[in-house]
């Protein structure tokens, strides 16, 4: 029993370092002396979490002394012509180049920067308890954060109302900032709400809602995931 002991310590430090939460490697671009790598995560993880990520990347691609990881939360898409919405960013330089933001310590002593660009757990735990008056009576279709504008935006379907969809855009204080009664029509058999004058519109498909913009009606401009 002796003998197997140092044995299992050594098993169990050589598993420290691997990361707990799913991720995929989307998209590697690569430049001199270094790599941007767009990494799809499948929740809002914690900074703990994130570094723990980085620190396997970075382990596995030592050949890149400047290594740049973008975290994206699900709903994004390479394909919306609104580009993809960056939640955590995690740098590495190489050790001569070390930077004052260079104040993270990741699993294997390398050090980095960290940065959440989107709305931590805990700050999106708060935007999800938000309740707007007047909504009680209506069935919740979703609440849909928007890291890029700061906002959530939360679809209400009214059955007594001949089914009448409502979508309210709050800001982080909880103020509304915009209030749509969408105009439902079925096109092509795709069901959309279309939400601006121009003929704007979005869709509201398998938790997902995803917004086209009418000067290119056909591609998605940004999706958005619920409960995330």
């Amino acid at each position: 029993m002796k003998k197997l002991i140092p044995v299992l310590l050594l098993l169990l430090m050589g598993c420290s370092d691997k990361p707990t939460s799913p991720y995929v490697i989307l998209k590697t671009t690569k430049a001199t002396g270094g790599a941007k790598f767009d990494i799809q995560v499948y929740g809002r993880l914690t900074k703990q979490q994130l570094v723990a990520i980085s620190s396997k990347i970075k382990k596995d691609s030592s050949q890149y002394d400047n290594l740049q990881l973008d975290y994206l939360l699900p709903g994004n898409s390479f394909k919306n012509t609104g580009g993809i919405t960056v939640y955590a960013t995690a740098n590495y330089h190489e050790p001569k180049n070390v930077t004052p933001a260079d104040t993270v310590m990741d699993l294997h002593d390398n050090r980095l920067s960290f940065e959440f660009v989107g709305f931590t757990p805990d700050e999106a735990k708060k935007l999800f308890a938000l309740n707007p008056p007047d909504m009680e009576t209506k069935t919740l279709l979703g609440k849909f954060i928007d890291d890029y504008t700061k906002t959530i935006s939360m679809v209400y379907k009214d059955e007594k109302d001949k089914g009448q969809i409502y979508i309210l855009e709050l800001d982080t204080a909880g103020k509304i900032v915009s209030a749509t009664q969408p105009l439902e029509v079925t096109h092509n058999g795709v069901q959309k709400l279309v939400i601006s004058p121009n003929g704007d519109y979005c869709t509201l498909e398998n938790g997902t809602l995803t917004m086209y913009s009418i000067d290119d009606p056909d591609k998605p401009y940004r999706s958005l995931k619920a409960g995330i």
